[in-house]
C-alpha cells in the first residue's frame, strides 16, 4: 500500500487529531468543533466551509439565524459573507462600516454583545433585503487574529431570549478556532486567483510585519526582506518572474461537455501522455545527476498508476463531469486530505500531487502553462515540484523562491543536487514580489531581498564577489594533502548525502568518503529500495574513489529523517532515543539487506561500514554478529575483510569508548549528535542551540578522551560533523591527534588551505590548559588566537551540515 492508499484509509481519523483544549463548555463546544472538523475535510472552497459553519452553529446553539461578517481588505468594511436563516440574496449586499450597526460595534470594540431585543438598541441598523425584522435577540462575537479584527459571528432568534454565559463563551471559543481556518482559506483562495488576489495578500502582509517571514516595510516600491527556509545553498541576484497557479477561468477549461466515452478517452490519453512526460524527465534527471534522484519521480508514477484515483475520475465523468474538471477535483481532494495530516513528509508530497495534476490538465485543456523565459531569472512560484526544478535548470534559471515547501521536499533535494539556490516557505512571496523586479536569494541563509536599495545591492555584490575570490583561492589548495606547516598529516574525506555530491568531492580534492549517508534512497520512495537498487547507488562511490576509503553508514532514521507511513517508525524526538541502531535491531532484515547491498557494491574492493548511535556493548555485539554473518554469505572470494567502525555520538558511548574500541576496527565521532546529546540541545531549535555549543569544554574534552582511547587500542579516529569545518576547531582537532576529518565537499579546499598555513605544535602544547577554560565563549577566543592571519579575514563558513 503506498502513500495515497494509506491516506484514504486514515483520512476518516483526521478530525480525531484536533486538540481538545480544556474548556468549561465541554459537550457543546466539542460537538461543534467535531462537526466543523468533518466539514472542513469535505469542503472544497471557503464559501462551502462558511456555509457549513453557520448551519452547524445555528443548529447546535438552537438559533434561527447564524451569520458571518468578514472585513474586506479592499474597502476595510464588513461584508455579510455567509448566513443561515437570513435571505441568501443579501450575501455581499449587506455592508457595514466599523462601528455601524450592532455587528459593526462588536468588531470595532472587539467585544461580544448580547441584546434581548435588537431593534431597541440605539446602534441597531436595519437592512430590508435581509428580512431580519422577524428576529429579536442578538448575540455577536468578534473574530480576531493576534488582536487584529477579521470579522464577526452573529446568532439571532425570533423569540426574545437572553443568551447565557455558556453560549457566549462557546461562540467566542468557536470564533478563535474558526478565524485561523477562515484566514488560511482566504489566503489559499487569493493565491489561486493569482493577480486578482494580490490586494488581499498585500493587506495580509501588513498584518504580519515581523512574523511569518516578513521583516521589513510592506511598501512594494521599497526594499523588502523576507524570510523562508534555506532549501538549497548558494546566492543569486536576478530579475523575478512569477509562475502562478492554473487558470480555471479560461475558454479551454470551460469547454462544452462531451459524451462520457469521449471524456474517458481524453482521461486515458492524458494519463498516458503525462506518464511519458514524467518518464522523459526521469531520464534527464538520471543523465544529469544519478539514479537516486530519478527515483524521486516514483511517487508521480505510482499516482498515475493508482487504479482507485482513475476510478474516481471515471465515475465523475459518468456523472456528467468534464474530464479536466474530474481530474482537477479528484486530485484536489487528495491535496486537501494531505494538508490535514500533521506530518511534514506527508505535507511535502502535496507538491508531487499538484505537479501531476498540472501536467494532466495541461494535456486535457491543451494549454501550456508557462511561456515567459526564465533564463538568468529568479523564479517565484507556489511550490517547488521536482519536474519544475528540472525544467528551470534546463532553461537557465538562477534561483527559486516558493511560498510552500520545506528543505526535505523532493524539489528542494533536487535543487541542491543541481546547484540552484532556493528558499522555500516564503509565505507572502507571490504578494510581496512583483514580476520584473530585482531579487536577491540566499539559499544558505533562507533570506530573500526584493528591490534591494542601491547601498544594499552594493553590499550584496561585494559579498558575492568576496565569496568567489575566496573560493578561487581555496581551490588552488585542493590537490595538496591535508598537512600543516610543521608536518602534521590529517586525511580529509567527504561527507556524502546524495550520489551527486561525489563529483563535488573529487573536484574539491577529497581523499575518500568518510561518511556516506544512506537514508536518501529510502526517504524519497514510498516503499523500501531493493537490495539491487541500493547497490547501484552505493557502487557510484567506487566510480569516483576506486580504492576508497569508502565508509557507508547504516540507515540512520529518527529525528528529522523519517520514513513515510508506518514503516520503521522512528521517534521524531531524538532525545527519546528510539532511532538509528535500536530501530535497525528491531528490523534485522533491513540491516542485513543493506549490509549485503554494500558488499555487492564493493565487490573485491575495500569496504568500511559505520554503525551509528552505538550506546552499549550488547547492542554493538548484536549488530556486529548480524553484519558479519550477512557479509560472510555474499562477500566474494579474495575480497578484503570489511572494516566495521562505531560512531561515538552519545555520552554513554564516551564512558565505555575503551571497551568499544576493542570490538571494532575504527571510531568515528559524530559531532553533531554528540553535542546534541551532551548538552541537551536540539540543533534544529534556534531557541535552544547556540553558535558556541561546539566550543563547550565538555564537548572538546570528550572528543580528546575518545581520540586517546582509540589510539590506545591502535584504532584510527575520525570526526564528521559541523565542527570539522569550523576553522579554530579544525586546528584543535588536529592538535588532539585526529587521524581524519570528514567534511562537506565544498569546504575541503578551504580546510586544506588552513592546514597548509598553520603550525599546530604550539596549540598541541597548550591544549590541555585551554581545555580547562570553563566558558565556551572564552574557549573559542583562545582557539581563534592560533589561526594564521590570512584565515582571520576569510568569510565565515556558511550552510554547513553534519
Amino acid at each position: 500500500m503506498h502513500i495515497f492508499a494509506a491516506l484514504r484509509d486514515s483520512s476518516g481519523e483526521i478530525g480525531k487529531r484536533l486538540p481538545r483544549p480544556f474548556h468549561p463548555l465541554n459537550n457543546l463546544y466539542v460537538n461543534i468543533l467535531h462537526r466543523l472538523s468533518v466539514l472542513i475535510q469535505r469542503a472544497h472552497s471557503l464559501d462551502e466551509v462558511l456555509d457549513g459553519v453557520v448551519e452547524t452553529i445555528a443548529e447546535e446553539l438552537k438559533s434561527d439565524v447564524c451569520s458571518i461578517y468578514l472585513l474586506d481588505p479592499n474597502d476595510h468594511r464588513l461584508h455579510l459573507t455567509a448566513t443561515y436563516g437570513l435571505q441568501k440574496e443579501s450575501k455581499e449586499r449587506v455592508v457595514l462600516d466599523l462601528g455601524e450597526g450592532l455587528t459593526g460595534i462588536v468588531v470595532q470594540e472587539m467585544r461580544w454583545l448580547a441584546v434581548e431585543d435588537a431593534s431597541s438598541h440605539p446602534g441597531y441598523r436595519y437592512f430590508p433585503e435581509t428580512k431580519e425584522e422577524q428576529y429579536s435577540s442578538y448575540l455577536g462575537v468578534p473574530m480576531a487574529l493576534r488582536n487584529r479584527p477579521v470579522g464577526a459571528i452573529v446568532v439571532q432568534t425570533r423569540l426574545q431570549r437572553t443568551y447565557n454565559e455558556t453560549e457566549s463563551q462557546t461562540l467566542t471559543a468557536i470564533s478563535t478556532q474558526l478565524v485561523g481556518i477562515v484566514e488560511n482559506a482566504r489566503l489559499i483562495n487569493a493565491l489561486d486567483r493569482g493577480h486578482e488576489g494580490l490586494s488581499y495578500l498585500r493587506e495580509v502582509r501588513s498584518w504580519h510585519l515581523g512574523e511569518s517571514g516578513l521583516l521589513s516595510s510592506p511598501d512594494k516600491d521599497k526594499e523588502l526582506v523576507l524570510r523562508g527556509t534555506a532549501a538549497s545553498p548558494g546566492m543569486a541576484i536576478g530579475e523575478a518572474v512569477l509562475r502562478g497557479s492554473l487558470d480555471t477561468t479560461g475558454e479551454a477549461f470551460n469547454r462544452p461537455l462531451l459524451k462520457p466515452e469521449e471524456e474517458k478517452a481524453l482521461v486515458a490519453q492524458a494519463f498516458e501522455e503525462t506518464r511519458k512526460e514524467i518518464a522523459r524527465i526521469q531520464y534527464e534527471v538520471r543523465r544529469e545527476t544519478d539514479e537516486e534522484h530519478a527515483l524521486i519521480f516514483s511517487s508521480h508514477l505510482l499516482l498515475l498508476n493508482d487504479h482507485v484515483l482513475r476510478q474516481q475520475i471515471e465515475t465523475a465523468v459518468e456523472q456528467s463531469r468534464p474530464a479536466h474538471v474530474a481530474v482537477f477535483e479528484a486530485l484536489g481532494r487528495y491535496c486537501s486530505q494531505l494538508e490535514q495530516v500533521p506530518d511534514p513528509y506527508i505535507q511535502e508530497r502535496v507538491e508531487d500531487i499538484m505537479d501531476v495534476r498540472s501536467r494532466l490538465l495541461s494535456h486535457l485543456t491543451d494549454s501550456k502553462s508557462h511561456s515567459s523565459s526564465v533564463s538568468d531569472k529568479i523564479v517565484v512560484a507556489q511550490g517547488i515540484s521536482p519536474s519544475l526544478v528540472v525544467e528551470l535548470k534546463a532553461e537557465g534559471a538562477r534561483g527559486i523562491i516558493t511560498t510552500r515547501g520545506g528543505p526535505t521536499s523532493h524539489g528542494a533535494l533536487l535543487a541542491r543536487s543541481m546547484g540552484i539556490p532556493a528558499v522555500t516557505g516564503v509565505r507572502y512571496a507571490l504578494a510581496g514580489i512583483t514580476s520584473g523586479s530585482q531579487v536577491f536569494v540566499d539559499g544558505s541563509e533562507g533570506e530573500v531581498i526584493h528591490n534591494p536599495a542601491a547601498s544594499t545591492l552594493k553590499q550584496l555584490e561585494e559579498k558575492m564577489q568576496l565569496l568567489v575570490v575566496q573560493t578561487s583561492t581555496d581551490l588552488k589548495f585542493r590537490a595538496l594533502p591535508g598537512r600543516t606547516l610543521d608536518g602534521r598529516k590529517v586525511s580529509l574525506h567527504a561527507n556524502i548525502s546524495i550520489a551527486a555530491d561525489l563529483a563535488k568531492a573529487t573536484k574539491n580534492g577529497a581523499e575518500g568518503v568518510g561518511l556516506f549517508r544512506t537514508e536518501f534512497p529510502f526517504l524519497i520512495r514510498e516503499d523500501f529500495p531493493t537490495q539491487a537498487e541500493q547497490a547501484r547507488v552505493y557502487r557510484k562511490v567506487y566510480d569516483y574513489f576506486p580504492e576508497g576509503p569508502a565508509r557507508f553508514r547504516l540507515l540512520d532514521l529518527g529525528g528529522d529523517k523519517l520514513l513515510p507511513g508506518n514503516a520503521m517508525r522512528a521517534d521524531r524526538n531524538p532525545f527519546r532515543g528510539y532511532r538509528s541502531l535500536r530501530l535497525l535491531l528491531d528490523h534485522p532484515d533491513v540491516l542485513v539487506d543493506q549490509v549485503q547491498a554494500f558488499s555487492h557494491a564493493a565487490g573485491t574492493r575495500p569496504l568500511s561500514i559505520l554503525i551509528p548511535m552505538v550506546s552499549s556493548l550488547t547492542e554493538l555485539r548484536r549488530a556486529l554478529d548480524l553484519m558479519r554473518n550477512a557479509l560472510d554469505r555474499v562477500r566474494p572470494s579474495g575480497a578484503p575483510i570489511a572494516k566495521i567502525g562505531a560512531m561515538i555520538e552519545v555520552p554513554g558511548a564516551v564512558e565505555i569508548v575503551d571497551l568499544i574500541s576493542k570490538e571494532v576496527d575504527f571510531l568515528s565521532i559524530g559531532s553533531n549528535d554528540l553535542i546534541q546529546y551532551f548538552l541537551a540541545v536540539d540543533r534544529e531549535n534556534e531557541n535552544a542551540a547556540s553558535v558556541d555549543d561546539p566550543y563547550h569544554p565538555a564537548v572538546l574534552r570528550a572528543i580528546a578522551r575518545i581520540v586517546r582511547a582509540g589510539h590506545d587500542q591502535g584504532r584510527d579516529v575520525t570526526v564528521c560533523g559541523e565542527i570539522a569545518s569550523v576553522r579554530p576547531l579544525t586546528l584543535a582537532l588536529t592538535a588532539m591527534g585526529i587521524d581524519s576529518l570528514s567534511l562537506p565537499p565544498g569546504v575541503i579546499p578551504g580546510i586544506k588551505r588552513l592546514l597548509a598555513s598553520s603550525t599546530v605544535k604550539p596549540l598541541e602544547r597548550d591544549l590541555d590548559a585551554i581545555l580547562q577554560v570553563g566558558e565556551a565563549s572564552e574557549l573559542r577566543k583562545e582557539l581563534e588566537g592560533y589561526l594564521p592571519t590570512d584565515v582571520l579575514s576569510a568569510p565565515t563558513d556558511r550552510g554547513l551540515t553534519g
